[in-house]
């Protein structure tokens, strides 16, 4: 009778317990990018016009806290921040400005640090932008400039660097290394010393995104996942118009329209998750998933996160 009652009690507080772990806050404007890497979310809002913040969310302590402000005066093409990643309490960020000409300023700023400018750049706006920000993963902030690879550890130091043979168009860092997809259509795996492990050759334009996980390198195409493993390459079909919004544990994030979805890869099981306003920003991270919809700012941890599908 006593096993009866624990195990009713247990099941009772479940949902507390859950509601607990998925937070929602409102910030001060509307959001323009989100990370997440283990316990800290970096994202970017207008906070006034003109005006654009940084800013640094610990989801464990609750902590929010603002890394950098930048004001600038009205501009043909305008102006803002184009990204901002975070771990282990340091943040890189990019901010662009101009008319015909765009400036590109890439920043990076410590817990204990002041911010600090790492790169100035200038570039006709109808090109490419000149630096790239990576997609974040835990204790590591991968950026590109130009076909120049960089990747830098939380205390700031830089990890590596190397040159591909090509403009670097993206790049990730995840749990098995850093993935880089080049202007040529080619896609790079590289180590998580630094080393070029493989490199694979797609259209140009093909492939969209790529992370080198688990099951091998993961790469967007207009078809959906290609998943390069071992000793074959499978295809997992994602909606027309889908964004790859991160992948962690055999499931991935992926946007279309309004919704957030996720998916487990072994068995096409499919879920929405969430449904939030048009082009939200969000990323899936190995705590959990990370995502902002105009002025709201959301987490959810991972247990909600695999129990959902």
């Amino acid at each position: 009778m006593l096993r009866v009652l624990a195990a009713a009690l247990v099941l009772a507080l479940a949902p507390a317990a859950g509601a607990a772990t998925a937070r929602e806050q409102q910030v001060a404007g509307p959001i323009s990018s989100v990370a997440a890497a283990g316990i800290d979310v970096a994202y970017a809002d207008q906070y006034r016009r003109g005006c654009h913040e940084v800013r640094l969310w610990n989801v464990a302590t609750r902590g929010d806290r603002r890394l950098a402000s930048h004001c600038f005066v009205s501009t043909s093409t305008g102006s803002g921040v184009a990204g901002a990643i975070a771990t282990q309490g340091r943040a890189l960020w990019l901010t662009y400005t101009g008319g015909n000409i765009r400036e590109w300023s890439l920043w990076t700023k410590g817990s204990l640090t002041t911010a600090r400018r790492i790169a100035f750049l200038a570039a006709d706006v109808d090109g490419p932008p000149p630096v790239i920000l990576g997609s974040v993963w835990e204790s590591s902030l991968p950026y590109a400039i130009g076909r120049t690879i960089i990747v830098l550890a939380p205390n700031g130091s830089r990890r590596f660097s190397l040159t591909a043979a090509d403009r670097v168009v993206y790049l990730s860092a995840h749990s098995r290394g850093y993935a880089v997809v080049l202007a040529n259509g080619r896609v790079l795996s590289i180590s998580p010393a630094g080393k070029l492990i493989r490199e694979r050759t797609f259209a140009p334009g093909a492939a969209q995104t790529a992370l080198l996980a688990a099951p091998g390198l993961i790469v967007e195409t207009p078809a959906g996942l290609q998943i390069h493993g071992a000793v074959s390459v499978r295809t997992v079909a994602l909606p027309p118009g889908a964004r790859l919004l991160g992948y962690s544990e055999g499931i991935a994030a992926y946007g279309i329209g309004r919704e957030l979805r996720l998916r487990r890869l072994a068995n096409g099981s499919d879920r929405l998750f969430r449904r939030l306003k048009p082009r939200f920003h969000a990323q899936l991270g190995r705590r959990g998933i990370g995502y902002g919809s105009g002025r709201t700012l959301g987490f959810s941890v991972w247990a909600i996160v695999s129990g959902a599908v």
